[in-house]
């Protein structure tokens, strides 16, 4: 039982790192399609006031 156990432990924490990094790899597919129609120092402001955000309501 504890094999099981330690399997189910080793795929949900390998599920957990892959939804991890694929989270990660959206996250900076949007940047870079935000950086096609904006300035570097504008995709800089919107994605600070967004980390803010998630600061102070997440």
């Amino acid at each position: 039982m504890g094999e099981i156990r330690r399997l189910n432990e080793l795929s949900d924490a390998a599920a957990d790192e892959f939804l991890r990094r694929s989270s990660i790899t959206y996250l900076e597919t949007c940047i870079a399609l935000m950086l096609t129609s904006m300035s570097v120092e504008d995709v800089a402001l919107i994605l600070e006031q967004e980390a803010k955000n998630l600061r102070d309501f997440g």
